[in-house]
């Protein structure tokens, strides 16, 4: 018996102690701080981390209007070595917290936060009232998942669950205190009562919101509220309908309406003619121009009715129709409409390209005259960072269609379009850069050809076939000067591009043991670590399913050239994780399309069965499984490895070739 009353006596002390916050409030001043003036705060660092630092800076955390903001604010130090600092506060500021810092705000040198417990105070008004938010504020505060938020970042590990009991309290008196006025902090407000009653909750939260439906007067935006939670948290069906109801009677074309409508479409059904008759039937009712009279935050939804209507218009052959939407979608749209739909086609050659002309030639005007819409302006920070992202989008969607054009040897038209790529965009993409040589060779254009080759050469964006035809251009203006070629040629690159070449291949150094290895070429033979004595060995890690390795391969034809009579330079193109018959898939694709490289397979490894065992063993030195992947091989160690291809095959023979050259150079 004495046993059990001592156990009680703990459980009752134990309850007592988690009634209490885990914060400390004596940092700020007075003890009951009011919102008519701003908040002191007086701080000793003594015996704490920031003892001995000389600039303490305070970030606070102000519970305004039942959301958090965040300032940070330098702290002075008095004669008694105190620290203190005044954060200003508005009527509506409820509750405050502080961390203390050394250092910069982001990366602070050294913290305290009450060793992860919290400094931190409700405020009252200046009758000494609670101010509405103040008990949501305390709770929020302790379990930041109940508002979100910054306040996730006041601390260094998850916060420890609070007892419902507490919780429990703060919501009762939070209530007492804002009474119906409750929505305005919905969500906040149910995630605390959801902690503070566990099982009892959806009955409470149904109960709640069925009295609020009863209420005559309630705003469109209180009952997104409420729908919101029904549907999404709840997952109440009878519930939600009987909101989608009151919704519809009481505002039929309102934000509401229209995100129930949108929730309503059948983007996902496998019947492209039911998932192209919900989206018509919601522009129907809620058309984008109605919309645009009164924006709010609902464009997402237009965004994704057309992205998905002209996709289904794109994949049932109703090209009309789909181009029919460039009437009404804007720059942002309309992009992302032509990237998925027409670029895909193109690549994958899902559409008769007389076909894909006719639709390209109709959209692409009405996508350029909204470029200026400012339809990206939400999706980034700056200005300048959606302006830039626009220009980028013009030139691949104009790269696209001048690529059809060239294949359907509409010339006239491909090189008006190529006037309207940005200056970047005419000269930094080695492919294009080929195309507008094709089209004006078809042009007879000779007068344009070499401005545009030395250009190309500028960004360093050529291909083996650009760099034939300005070396024949030259070399029959020059008698024939091959070595008056080589300085011409190398003077054609701009500072900033050899830098930015210096700088790239400075990155990419690296030492680390080469694997042993038995590699099969593509004649049966076999190389080991001895074939490559005293060599410096380029090898480049493919695979024929790997888009950007097969963009590499005239690049890496560049440097097999560059090299050839090199007896000290060998470079090798080791296909790796392929499946199958991965041998002849391999030398048939090369051979077949004309590449003169040393081949090598990667061999099988014997526990797996997968044939990657000698690209597995360098994955440490990767980081990662991806492919293209080169690296260049010096002494049995591996001295320097990248990664990927940047769409330029003169710039990757640049980037390799500087660092063979500083590699032969080295004592």
């Amino acid at each position: 018996m004495k046993k059990q009353m001592i156990f009680l006596v703990l459980l009752f002390v134990q309850a007592v102690l988690y009634a209490q916050p885990r914060f400390d409030s004596s940092v700020f001043k007075p003890a009951k701080p009011q919102t008519t003036a701003p908040v002191q705060v007086v701080y000793s660092a003594k015996d704490k981390d920031l003892e001995f630092s000389d600039a303490i800076h305070a970030t606070f955390f102000l519970f305004e209007d039942f959301d958090w903001k965040q300032i940070s604010l330098s702290m002075q130090k008095n004669a008694t070595g105190l620290w203190t600092v005044a954060v200003p506060v508005k009527p509506t500021t409820a509750f405050i917290a502080v961390k203390f810092y050394q250092g910069e705000a982001d990366h602070p040198d050294a913290i305290d936060n009450n060793q992860d417990r919290g400094y931190a105070i409700a405020l009252v008004d200046g009758k000494g009232n609670s101010v509405e938010g103040a008990y949501l504020g305390e709770a929020a505060f302790q379990v930041p998942t109940i508002a979100g938020g910054g306040i996730f970042s006041y601390y260094s590990s998850q916060p420890p669950a609070l007892p419902a009991a507490y919780l429990k309290g703060l919501a009762e008196k939070e209530f007492a205190l804002s009474g119906n006025r409750y929505l305005r902090y919905f969500q906040p407000f149910m995630n605390l009562q959801k902690l503070a009653l566990e099982g009892a909750f959806p009955a409470y939260a149904k109960k709640l919101i069925n009295d609020e439906l009863k209420q005559k007067d309630i705003s469109d935006q209180n009952l997104n509220q409420l729908y919101s939670f029904a549907s999404v948290r709840l997952q109440d069906r009878a519930l939600t309908q009987l909101i989608e109801q009151r919704v519809n009677t009481d505002f039929p074309t309102g934000a509401t309406a229209r995100f129930i409508a949108y929730s309503n479409t059948m983007g996902s059904s496998p019947n492209k003619a039911e998932v192209i008759a919900s989206y018509e039937n919601f522009l129907q009712r809620f058309p984008v121009q109605q919309w645009r009279q009164h924006p709010n935050g609902q464009g997402f939804i237009y965004y994704a009715v057309y992205r998905g209507l002209g996709s289904a218009y794109f994949d049932s052959k109703q090209l009309d129709k789909f181009a029919k939407l460039y009437d009404d979608i804007d720059f942002r749209t309309g992009n992302e409409l032509m990237r998925w739909n027409i670029m895909r086609a193109y690549m994958f050659k899902m559409v008769g390209k007389d076909s894909l002309y006719q639709v390209s030639e109709a959209i692409l005007p009405k996508l350029i005259a909204r470029k200026g819409d400012n339809s990206y302006q939400e999706d980034f920070d700056r200005q300048t960072q959606a302006d830039s992202n626009v220009v980028k989008n013009l030139d691949d969607r104009l790269f696209t269609h001048i690529s059809l054009l060239n294949d359907l040897k509409k010339y006239q038209e491909a090189r008006k379009y190529f006037l309207l790529l940005s200056e970047d965009g005419k000269y930094n993409n080695a492919e294009l850069n080929e195309i507008n040589l094709q089209v004006l060779d078809g042009l007879g254009d000779d007068k344009q050809i070499l401005p545009l080759l030395e250009m190309s050469a500028r960004y360093n964006a050529m291909t083996p076939r650009m760099f034939d035809k300005l070396k024949a251009i030259y070399l029959k203006g020059h008698d024939g000067d091959e070595a008056a070629y080589q300085t011409y040629l190398a003077g054609l690159k701009s500072k900033e591009e050899k830098a930015a070449i210096q700088a790239y291949v400075d990155h990419n150094w690296v030492n680390h043991p080469m694997p042993d290895f038995r590699l099969e070429t593509a004649e049966g033979l076999f190389i080991t670590p001895e074939d490559w004595k005293d060599k410096i060995v380029v090898v480049d890690f493919w695979a024929t399913w790997c888009r950007p390795c097969i963009m590499a391969f005239p690049g890496m034809q560049l440097l097999v050239d560059k090299y050839a009579q090199d007896k000290h330079v060998a470079i090798y193109m080791l296909g790796t994780m392929q499946t199958g018959n991965y041998k002849d898939k391999s030398v048939n694709y090369v051979r077949g399309e004309g590449f003169r490289f040393n081949l090598l397979h990667d061999s099988v490894n014997p526990k797996t069965n997968e044939q990657d065992l000698v690209f597995k063993q360098l994955v440490p030195l990767f980081g990662d499984s991806s492919i293209p992947r080169k690296i260049i091989v010096k002494n049995g160690r591996v001295r320097y490895c990248s990664g990927g291809y940047s769409g330029s095959p003169s710039k990757l023979m640049d980037e390799l070739s500087l660092a063979i050259e500083i590699l032969k150079n080295e004592k």
